[in-house]
């Protein structure tokens, strides 16, 4: 049995490998392809992923914390995944000419329908894969998706050189979705036949009815700015903000998404053993959140050359949105496992009532924003972190009976890290821009320079963390003697 432990390291493991093959890719393609073909391709991606949120249904999530699985659920699953993804693959084939149209570019329509191919595929490894998260086999997911990931980066940064643009970026995902259904019908368990059964419908339908409501809110404000800048401002202009958010997006599947993956199932177990969450839920946050509060910390202070060695000059504009949006995921650290935490007590309906009313003012807010500038996008999104820090923190309250002042307090220790290590960083920035050093020195020497603070800092200030280190130090040298 994966302890939570090595099931948290294996997960962080492929998380890390998916970052730095993205980042890699992204760093590549950046410099192949326009901000106008990203903005098109960004939109394009947007537009199906609001549709995808009707195809997953919550149908994983709900096998994940299932108190208990038959034969027939999990035909009913797959027959439920089955009959929504081919159907909603089939009117996103239609709506890809009334896509283009809308929005004056005929390539929009292309690379839509490439995309809808996805929905054609993903059933018959879905299934797979919400029972592998639930036996927490994330090393049997770390080989699958890496693999996966591996093939569509060298899709992608192929194509992109030949020309295609967002063609070939569309046709990027098709391949990684190919090798990642290929390979999870290889390991699949004997409890998945591809049979469809509908007779428990009606408790996944339930329960999938909340969390597709939600999914498809947080869809549709997370991609207003595609939507609202590109027909607002231009595709140049969608491709900016894509960018300046692309990096923030990145680390939060490779960070955020670790912790969720590992939560679910974990906080799930203990609800159905009976037990209280709240202890876990704050120890939780007291070890794992220095890692996003540096991360955003650093980021909203060297944007700029950040940006330059990253992704080329050409994308500098893009600087003062990417602080803006480092901040803004500053704001929400104290929220951040608030979904995994209602999800898997089973109170996803809670968790709606807070989207229905965050997700909402964001798509309105960014809608007005997106008619001035992408730094007034992205001082909207500031504004929203702070406003859904209070509207799902009160759902975890009222769930849990964890006190915002409990989750703030088990960031202190963090925050003083973060702050202690950022002194040096700051006072080289002011320096490097007197003496016009380069970016990618800049970067780097400032970088460092984070790093080594921080651990000076972890160690000084005896942060949770430095326990787990010391313990991954311990076992390196043990295995090596």
């Amino acid at each position: 049995m994966t302890t939570v432990r090595q099931a948290l390291g294996l997960a962080a493991t492929q998380r890390l490998l998916a970052f730095a093959i993205n980042l890699g890719t992204t760093m590549t393609i950046a410099r192949l392809i326009t901000p106008a073909e990203s903005g098109i391709y960004s939109l394009a991606v947007g537009l199906v992923a609001i549709v995808q949120m009707f195809r997953d249904f919550g149908v994983g999530e709900y096998l994940v914390q299932a108190q208990e699985l038959t034969e027939k659920t999990i035909r009913s699953a797959f027959g439920m995944s089955l009959l929504l993804a081919w159907t909603l693959g089939g009117l996103l084939l239609g709506a890809a000419i009334p896509a283009a149209h809308f929005y004056k570019e005929a390539v929009v329509a292309d690379v839509v329908r490439i995309l809808a191919i996805n929905f054609f595929l993903v059933p018959f490894g879905y299934i797979t894969h919400a029972l592998l998260t639930r036996e927490m086999r994330f090393g049997t997911m770390l080989i699958i998706q890496t693999s996966s990931a591996l093939v569509g980066s060298i899709a992608a940064i192929a194509l992109a050189w030949c020309g295609f643009g967002a063609i070939g970026l569309a046709w990027s995902l098709v391949a990684a979705m190919l090798a990642n259904t290929l390979m999870l019908l290889a390991v699949r368990p004997a409890s998945v036949a591809f049979r469809p059964d509908f007779s428990a419908w009606r408790k996944i339908g339930g329960f999938g009815l909340y969390k597709t409501s939600g999914m498809l809110l947080e869809q549709l404000a997370r991609r207003t700015p595609d939507f609202a800048l590109s027909r607002s401002l231009g595709f140049s202009a969608s491709g900016l903000y894509s960018r300046a958010n692309g990096l923030a997006d990145t680390f939060g599947d490779f960070v955020v998404g670790t912790v969720y993956r590992v939560a679910l199932p974990q906080f799930a177990k203990i609800k159905n053993e009976g037990a209280e969450l709240g202890a876990t839920y704050i120890e939780t946050y007291r070890m794992f959140a220095c890692i996003p509060l540096s991360f955003f910390s650093f980021m909203a202070i060297y944007a700029e050359p950040v940006i330059n060695v990253l992704f080329g000059h050409q994308w500098l504009p893009a600087a003062p949105a990417m602080s803006l949006i480092a901040i803004a995921g500053l704001l929400s650290t104290p929220v951040m496992l608030a979904a995994p935490a209602l999800t898997a007590t089973g109170s996803i309906d809670k968790l709606f009532q807070a989207q229905l009313v965050a997700n909402p003012v964001q798509i309105l807010a960014i809608s007005i924003a997106a008619t001035f500038s992408i730094e007034a996008v992205a001082l909207c999104m500031c504004g929203m972190s702070v406003l859904r820090v209070v509207l799902y923190h009160r759902q975890v309250k009222r769930a849990h009976n964890v006190a915002l002042s409990a989750v703030l307090h088990a960031l202190l220790p963090s925050l003083a890290v973060v702050a202690g290590a950022l002194l040096s960083p700051v006072l080289f920035l002011e320096w490097a821009r007197t003496h016009s050093l380069p970016a990618l020195l800049t970067a780097s020497a400032g970088g460092a320079m984070f790093v080594a603070g921080w651990l000076a800092c972890l160690y000084t200030f005896r942060h949770p963390y430095r326990a787990e280190i010391g313990r991954m130090y311990r076992q390196l040298r043990t295995k090596r003697s």
